[in-house]
């Protein structure tokens, strides 16, 4: 009898453990994973992971253009191929919550994570940012966020100039982390811009693109 208990104790747990996985009860965090990453999940993300974005999109309003009450905007440069943002928080957690978010974005795409794998956009930039095609400077000073990006391609340039529209305009300005980009994506990679990263990345959009929520 002691032995049929011993059996039936550990079949339980195996079974229990292959629950836990199939439900995501696991960690995964693999490089053609959606469930990583700040926007990822069709956008359900709890921020269990690090992301914030619950947090941030809650206080979206929050965040406004260093010296005014506007939406913070970029400043874009496309000679230096160049993007730069100060954006004021209204509160010090308010900006440790979003220097906390771009650290952990930026530790995402460096590791060729994939955090929106149904949005083109998010999967172009991952391939620029993964291949050293643009830096990233995030600097706190007190609630201030000041952040640059340079592209040292035209394509690379596009890619966080389109991003840094809908993070601004959908995210800051609407708190909506539900847009699909990929029609902006699609416009960009046709560009004369792309030309010379056009197949590549053509590749890496298709080895990787899932269905929102898969």
């Amino acid at each position: 009898m002691k032995k049929f208990n011993m059996a039936l104790t550990l079949g339980i747990s195996l079974i229990t453990a292959s629950i836990l996985v199939g439900c995501g009860g696991g960690s995964s965090t693999g490089g053609n994973g959606n469930g990583a990453g700040g926007m990822g999940n069709g956008g359900t993300d709890s921020g269990a992971d690090g992301s914030n974005i619950p947090y941030l999109r809650d206080n979206h309003a929050n965040y406004t253009e260093h010296g005014s009450t506007q939406t913070p905007a970029p400043v874009k440069d496309a000679n230096a191929k160049s993007i730069n943002w100060t954006i004021a928080a209204t509160t010090e957690e308010g900006a440790v919550k979003l220097q906390e978010h771009l650290a952990f974005m930026e530790e995402q795409l460096k590791t060729d994570q994939n955090p929106r794998p149904w949005d083109k956009l998010f999967l172009m930039e991952a391939y620029m940012k993964f291949n050293g095609y643009y830096t990233t400077s995030v600097e706190k000073s007190g609630t201030n966020i000041v952040v640059s990006k340079s592209a040292n391609s035209a394509c690379a340039y596009e890619v966080i100039s389109a991003h840094s529209d809908a993070v601004s305009g959908d995210f800051f300005g609407k708190g909506d982390i539900m847009i699909d980009n990929s029609t902006t994506a699609e416009r960009i990679l046709a560009s004369a811009s792309c030309d010379a990263e056009r197949s590549v990345v053509e590749s890496y959009i298709s080895a990787r693109l899932k269905t929102r929520g898969q």
